[in-house]
């Protein structure tokens, strides 16, 4: 319903003891009904006008020329050897839980150690681990490798989340290099799942082969590429160093290395990322319009495929 605003019927009059309000009759309609009732003359005891002077609070001098404190987080990260430190130590020891440093990094790796809160006592420490499928896509042989790794090390359950990834609860410290290994040489990775970079890269997971829906998942599978970590911290703690990246396109490589805005780190094993990666996590995610299963807006970064009127992909709307 349209609405309009009520007109003012008095006055204030001057060297009055009782200060009259302008009599205001709400908010009417088009078809004048009124939404409000008048308001009234109240009464005030009378003063002489005064002079009000603004008043602002001065600005403190300079007292310090030393940094701003920074944050645990931000220093484990710049002394980790690119998130390898203390972690790849910590792993190897016979305690059940990973010092407070190494429980930061481990969630770069894609994993949170957690404990049971309602426990008195000594506690349990396990993790979860959470892969990373850009697009939702998942294949059979990863699918079945997670299932059989849920009941051999896990709590038996495999979850789903709505950032299109699997998460595995329950491991124990002595088994994380086997799971984790494990999943790697069976098609899937925990890489950047967690920690302060980009997150898994959403797109409609529906197996529609539209040239517009194709389109949207290869442009996750081409953003996910381009910010995934460079360092090699990940296969060095958990496969000895061992690659099992796959080929990127050439068009990936050239945007990774595209230094035109001065945004990069030159020289640096993460040319994008450096040594503090990003002060919290970041969430992408692709889709082609009407077809909002990713929840586009709820994403730091929002993509939408334009296509002409034969379907041929055009450009991007961005969010």
């Amino acid at each position: 319903m349209t609405t309009s605003f009520g007109s003012a019927t008095s006055t204030v009059i001057p060297n009055d003891p009782k200060i009259r309000m302008q009599s205001f009759t709400g908010l009417k309609s088009l078809h004048s009904i009124a939404l409000a009732r008048n308001h009234c003359v109240f009464p005030l005891p009378f003063s002489a006008p005064s002079v009000i002077r603004a008043v602002s609070t001065p600005v403190k001098p300079e007292t310090s020329t030393t940094e701003p404190k920074r944050s645990k987080v931000e220093i484990f990260k710049e002394q980790s050897n690119f998130i390898r430190y203390p972690l790849n130590e910590e792993i190897l020891t016979d305690t059940p839980n990973i010092n407070e440093a190494a429980t930061q990094l481990i969630k770069f790796h894609g994993s949170y150690q957690q404990y049971n809160r309602d426990e008195r006592g000594t506690r349990s420490y396990s993790f979860m681990l959470r892969t990373k499928n850009p697009g939702g896509k998942v294949p059979n042989q990863l699918y079945l490798t997670m299932d059989d790794l849920a009941d051999q090390f896990g709590i038996g359950t495999l979850r789903l989340t709505t950032r299109q990834t699997f998460q595995l609860h329950g491991v124990l410290k002595k088994n994380l290099k086997t799971v984790m290994s494990t999943i790697i040489k069976n098609m899937g990775s925990t890489l950047g799942a967690c920690g302060d970079l980009n997150r898994n890269v959403l797109a409609p997971a529906a197996p529609l082969m539209t040239k517009e829906y194709l389109f949207a998942q290869e442009t996750a599978d081409n953003i996910a590429a381009l910010l995934t970590p460079q360092s090699g911290f990940y296969y060095d703690v958990w496969v000895d160093g061992e690659r099992f990246m796959t080929s990127e396109p050439p068009e990936v490589v050239k945007a990774r290395n595209d230094n035109s805005h001065k945004t990069n780190f030159p020289d640096s094993p993460e040319p994008i990322y450096g040594t503090q990666f990003l002060p919290r996590k970041f969430k992408i995610a692709v889709t082609v319009p009407t077809d909002n299963s990713v929840d586009i807006l709820t994403n730091d970064i929002g993509v939408v495929v334009v296509s002409d009127d034969n379907g041929e992909p055009q450009g991007f709307n961005i969010y």
